[in-house]
């Protein structure tokens, strides 16, 4: 970072408003100061345009500009503008000034250059980040500096900073000094040509951020503006385990060359948002889900119960009769080591069950019936209009119904069997508890697509 010789010192009082606290950034243009807003007793950031730049009227339309643009905005994941000022130093320099929101957190390049982000962390903030340039292209202004420099993350917050090069869609090109071109390796090649200011350009620094955030370094080697201009040929979309196809298929898209292929920003917030916030309950390993449902069936014939057995020769595998509560976990063995635990179930599943005994039980005790076993088309007829009724009610999100029906469909039209059908059946019960999470389906709705699933499993495997 350039270190300039601010006339500006800490203690400084700016309009006779800001008091100066420290400055906790430079830029190519600016300094940033923390300051105190002593009218309204809150902290603020002074973004002062270099006092050596005050005579370059360009220049300070820029600053003005991103004064516009962030107002434009308003948007909750972009520091808000309280204020555009044009004032002087105090040994008489004009200067412009922009007093923002104060932002807390770390910029996401502190974070990237500790190494790759869990893709799952770089997908949300990959999200935010599109989700604001969506807002911001609906509304007429291309930011055209969309770097990790500029994204300020704070837990879950994440904060796209500094306008200060934005322009209005369709604008013309017209810098012949570069002050505007931006960081080069966020700098999609269009803007060599001097092409008017386009969405794309945006989408394709976010594909470049994105890139940087699941592997740790960026997509392509650029140094330079010859760099830029060269053509790097085709994108090798990320190579990160677990990632879904659809994430590294539309960073790799944002990246193309020609800006007219390329995603718009609502496109790829519309892939990112798709993937689930948290990390799904993980399934065991096929021949570990074998190995405990081996056992628990030795203990279910070894065990008297209320209940009726599974008749001789019939599948193990599957989710037990009623439906399994949320949240619950897949089977694991105890931390003793010795006795296998399942899933938690609804009060029916969870009847209590005889001591342990040497013979047989005198007669028939009274207890819950066991659940028929329907056919697999009753079944997935079942678990299909229970899907159907919830979206004329309103009971669950559009897509969401699409996706539990492919859910039902494609169990039954790959007709797994044994441990399969159990993991299969359990990856259906996971899925259903995301959604019932997310708020996307009603809590009533998942319950009883619980006893759909655990139905549809028992029709497949008898």
């Amino acid at each position: 970072m350039t270190d300039y010789a601010y006339p500006l010192r800490a203690g400084d009082l700016m309009v006779e408003r800001y008091r100066l606290i420290d400055r906790i950034g430079v830029g190519g243009m600016a300094v940033i100061w923390r300051a105190r807003d002593e009218t309204l007793d809150r902290l603020v950031a002074l973004k002062v345009l270099d006092p050596r730049l005050s005579g370059d009227e360009r220049l300070r339309e820029l600053a003005r500009r991103e004064a516009w643009a962030v107002a434009r905005l308003n948007h909750p994941d972009v520091a808000g503008v309280h204020d555009f000022v044009r004032t002087s130093t105090p040994d008489g320099q004009e200067i412009a000034v922009i007093v923002l929101q104060l932002v807390a957190g770390e910029p996401l390049a502190d974070r990237i250059a500790l190494g790759a982000l869990p893709w799952r962390e770089a997908v949300r903030i990959g999200a935010r980040i599109a989700a604001v340039l969506e807002v911001a292209h609906r509304r007429g202004v291309v930011h055209r500096d969309i770097t990790p420099d500029n994204v300020m993350v704070h837990g879950e917050q994440v904060t796209v900073l500094d306008f200060g090069i934005a322009a209005r869609v369709g604008e013309p090109d017209d810098d012949s000094t570069g002050a505007s071109f931006g960081t080069p390796a966020y700098v999609a090649p269009e803007r060599l040509d001097g092409m008017p200011a386009e969405p794309a350009t945006d989408v394709y620094a976010l594909g470049v951020v994105m890139y940087e955030m699941l592997t740790g370094r960026p997509p392509f080697r650029v140094r330079g503006w010859d760099d830029v201009a060269a053509d790097h040929g085709p994108v090798v979309p990320p190579d990160v385990p677990e990632l879904p196809r659809s994430v590294a298929a539309v960073v790799a898209a944002a990246l193309r060359r020609d800006p007219a292929t390329r995603p718009t920003a609502a496109e790829v917030a519309r892939v990112l948002r798709a993937v689930p916030a948290r990390s799904p309950r993980r399934l065991l390993p096929v021949a570990a889900v074998a190995a405990g449902v081996a056992v628990l069936g030795a203990l279910v014939w070894t065990l008297p119960t209320r209940e009726s057995p599974r008749e001789p020769g019939q599948a193990v595998g599957t989710p037990p009769a009623s439906t399994p509560g949320f949240g619950t976990q897949p089977a694991s063995a105890d931390p003793s080591g010795t006795t296998p635990t399942t899933p938690a179930a609804s009060p029916t599943a969870n009847a209590s069950r005889p001591a342990p005994s040497t013979s047989a039980p005198a007669g028939p005790t009274a207890g819950p019936s066991p659940a028929p076993v329907l056919t697999v088309k009753q079944a997935q007829d079942a678990a299909l209009k229970t899907v159907d009724d919830a979206a004329r009610g309103g009971k669950v999100r559009t897509d969401v119904a699409t996706d539990l029906r492919n859910t039902v469909n494609n169990l039954v039209q790959a007709r797994p069997t044994g441990a399969l059908l159990a993991a299969q059946v359990q990856a259906a019960h996971t899925k259903i508890d995301q959604r019932v999470s997310e708020a996307t389906l009603d809590w009533e709705v998942g319950r009883q697509l619980h006893d759909d699933v655990a139905a549809l499993g028992r029709a497949l495997e008898a």
